[in-house]
């Protein structure tokens, strides 16, 4: 009863302040400033609808995604998304008015959930696509995930056209929570709050008195003068929102924002997974490989000192924490053994003294590229002097693992490469970012040669020129947001 009386507080109280004098008004399409439609006050009271789980034996598992354009950057993120995670889809061109593309094929459905990149394009569909679009829903029960983007021309404060739900745009968001509560949850974990600030200040947050409506994302307004408070302590207000589908038998997710923010990302994938019944959805099961190439190749001063070496290993106790026995894979160069100052030259020796605290895999010895060497006999002698180098100094050598210096031979192949790992190594498995292609990284895949599995590789930015943080190339929050992405 309490949130009874604050929601209603909040959509009669505090709109009518925020909506044009003499009641009421006209926004953008599919959005309106009148509050004070009585239809909406009972919305607790009205009869809920049934929703009809997805029915994954009468629909194809593709999705169709609606954008404002081929080349919007939502859109294209959106996409981005789907096909990394091996999803089926299908693009549209957002109608504003003309016809919708064909969703069944003779009694089957054609898409198991419907993106919008824009939401209002779905709200102001005209009468006979929103209806046809609608009942294809109902009846397949077919999810409709969407994103409202604020700017300069949206209304403050606004109801979406058709829905007991109020929007408030263009405020600055900070400390972030997930909803424990929000049964579409299956990646994103509900524990800690994200602090600090959201990235921009064109949030729209919803609120609504409907129990369609579970909030999924939280957060609190920069400024507490942006929204006034609903209770006591600070507000939250729902930034990412589920529609339970009770108000008209279509589940939904609206996202306040696009995908800039990480969790928003995350919450996409889970939503996806949700809607469609798990049909599309990815395992929890995750198997990474976290290499630390050219140990011992940077040259004088940018080299590993004694805390640099202890960050690293309390680092990795850090993540065990989070990842049981998760351990570093260090890629090594004899050669520059002691090629340092002696501060450097320190760290080296520490490091060796935590050899069997790490992975550790060849890395050719002089760091040269394989595909320069036509010789395999000469390829396999440089090779050898890393494996005296490893013997010496108690490094193990029989992971099977291998990375050739900037992935030089593996693809495209060059044979010499793959016969002396095995010769020399025993080879079992290496790494690149070549195939097929170097970019779009999503579309990067693994193949075999000669015995030998070849991983996809992702890197994050972070080379042995790159290594101070405060001298990043767009400095530490570009460094950030290029980690961020390869982890997606």
């Amino acid at each position: 009863m309490v949130s009874v009386f604050v929601s209603a507080y909040f959509l009669y109280g505090v709109k009518r302040e925020l909506e044009p004098a003499g009641g009421g008004g006209v926004g953008p399409e599919g959005l309106s400033a009148d509050c004070d439609d009585p239809k909406v006050t009972p919305s607790r009271l009205l009869p809920l609808k049934t929703v009809r789980p997805s029915d994954t034996s009468r629909t194809d598992p593709v999705v169709l995604v609606f954008v404002e354009s081929l080349y919007s950057q939502l859109g294209q993120e959106i996409v981005a998304i789907l096909e990394s995670s091996r999803f089926r889809y299908r693009t549209e061109i957002s109608p504003g008015k003309g016809d919708m593309p064909t969703l069944t094929d003779k009694d089957r459905g054609r898409f198991a959930l419907v993106i919008y990149e824009n939401i209002l394009k779905y709200v102001n569909l005209d009468a006979w696509n929103r209806e046809l679009l609608d009942k294809y829903c109902v009846e397949y029960g077919v999810g409709i995930m969407g994103f409202f983007k604020a700017n300069e021309n949206s209304l403050l404060s606004a109801q979406l056209k058709g829905f007991p739900l109020f929007l408030h745009s263009n405020l600055g968001l900070k400390d972030c929570s997930v909803n424990p509560k929000s049964p579409l949850l299956f990646i994103t974990k509900a524990r800690e709050v994200e602090r600090g600030p959201l990235p921009g200040d064109d949030w729209t947050v919803f609120q609504s008195n409907h129990s369609t409506y579970e909030p999924v994302l939280l957060a609190k307004t920069k400024s507490a003068d942006s929204l006034p408070p609903l209770g006591l302590g600070p507000a939250l207000h729902t930034s990412v929102v589920q529609d339970l589908g009770l108000h008209d038998g279509i589940q939904r997710v609206l996202f306040g924002n696009n995908l800039n923010f990480w969790l928003h990302k995350l919450v996409f994938v889970d939503a996806v997974s949700f809607l469609t019944g798990k049909r599309l959805s990815l395992s929890l099961d995750r198997y990474l490989l976290v290499d630390v190439d050219d140990i011992f190749v940077g040259k004088e001063g940018t080299r590993m000192k004694v805390p640099d070496v202890k960050a690293l290993l309390e680092t990795q106790n850090h993540l065990r924490t989070y990842v049981p026995n998760f351990t570093f894979n260090l890629g090594f160069s004899g050669k520059f053994f002691h090629a340092g100052t002696d501060e450097e030259d320190l760290g080296d020796d520490l490091l060796l003294s935590y050899v069997k605290e790490f992975w550790w895999f060849p890395h050719m010895w002089s760091h040269m590229q394989p595909h320069l060497f036509h010789n395999q006999s000469v390829l396999a002698e440089q090779m050898l002097l890393n494996r005296r180098f490893a013997a010496e100094h108690g490094i193990p050598t029989n992971l099977g693992y291998a990375v050739a210096p900037h992935h030089s031979g593996v693809y495209p192949v060059h044979v010499q490469l793959y016969d002396a790992w095995k010769k020399v190594w025993g080879i079992k498995v290496t790494s690149t970012e070549e195939y097929p292609h170097l970019k779009p990284a999503r579309f990067r895949r693994g193949f075999i040669h000669s015995g030998i599995s070849v991983l996809p590789r992702q890197t994050c930015g972070l080379f042995t020129h790159t290594i101070f943080y405060k001298e990043y190339p767009g400095g530490p929050k570009e460094l950030s947001s290029s980690t961020l992405s390869a982890c997606s």
